[in-house]
C-alpha cells in the first residue's frame, strides 16, 4: 500500500503496518478522511488507539502527515497514517485491523455507494473491520432534504423508511448489522473540516449511523 508522509509516498507492506501498530490497544481506520484533520485529532486524543486515515488524494494529507510525522514535543503524532488509497482499491494491507471504521460526510461516488447502496463497495468497508468492530457513518442528511437537488445527484431518498427497507438488509448481505439511525441537529459527535464547512449554514442537519460487523 502507499503512504503519505509529507511531500514523499512510500510503498508498505503488511509486515511494515504491523510494526507501527504493535502497542497499541485499538486501530481506526477514517475512509475518505480528506485532510486528515480527523485522524490526527483523534490520534492526539486517543493515545491507545492508532489511527489510518484513507483517501484517493495523497497531495491533501501532505501537510497533517508532515505534522505526524514530527516529534511528539512539537505536534507529531506516532500513532497517526495517512493511506493513498480509494473505496474501489482499498489495500489487502488494512483487512480485518479496524475496531473503529469512520466516513466522515463522504461525497460524490463513496456517498452513493452508502445510500444506493453499492454491495461491492460496502463488502470492502466491511473487509477492513475486524467480527465486532463497528461502522460510524456521518451524512449529510440536508443534502437528501433537497429532493430536486439530491434527484439531481441521482440520490434516493434518505429516510427512516429506506434505512429500515433498502438500507438494513443489503448492509446485513455485505457484513454490518445496522444499530443505529439518528438524526442530529446542530454539533456533531466529532468534527471534520468538511463537516464544519458544511454545517455552517443553519438549518443543517446530520445522519449519524452505526453498525456493528458480523460473520
Amino acid at each position: 500500500m502507499i503512504v503519505q508522509i509529507g511531500k514523499e509516498s512510500h510503498a508498505w507492506t503488511r509486515a511494515d503496518l504491523e510494526g507501527k501498530l504493535a502497542g497499541y490497544a485499538r486501530v481506526l481506520i477514517d475512509v475518505g478522511t480528506g485532510d486528515g484533520r480527523f485522524v490526527y485529532r483523534s490520534a492526539g486524543a486517543h493515545a491507545d488507539t492508532y489511527c489510518i486515515g484513507v483517501d484517493p488524494a495523497g497531495e491533501r494529507m501532505r501537510e497533517v502527515s508532515w505534522r505526524a510525522g514530527r516529534k511528539v514535543a512539537r505536534g507529531g503524532r506516532p500513532n497517526a497514517l495517512f493511506v493513498v488509497a480509494s473505496v474501489q482499491a482499498l489495500p489487502e494491507e488494512l483487512t480485518g485491523l479496524a475496531h473503529t471504521l469512520t466516513v466522515n460526510f463522504p461525497w460524490a461516488s463513496l456517498l452513493s455507494a452508502l445510500v444506493l447502496p453499492e454491495a461491492p463497495v460496502l463488502e470492502a468497508l466491511r473487509r477492513l473491520v475486524r467480527p465486532g468492530g463497528e461502522l460510524i457513518a456521518l451524512l449529510n442528511q440536508s443534502v437528501f432534504d433537497d429532493r430536486p437537488y439530491a434527484a439531481r445527484l441521482g440520490l434516493p431518498e434518505l429516510s427512516d423508511a429506506q434505512v429500515e427497507e433498502v438500507l438494513r438488509p443489503a448492509y446485513r448481505a455485505a457484513g454490518f448489522a445496522i444499530r443505529e439511525s439518528a438524526l442530529v441537529e446542530g454539533d456533531m459527535p466529532h468534527q471534520t473540516s468538511w463537516g464544519q464547512h458544511l454545517t455552517l449554514a443553519s438549518g443543517r442537519r446530520t445522519r449519524l449511523l452505526t453498525a456493528e460487523a458480523i460473520g
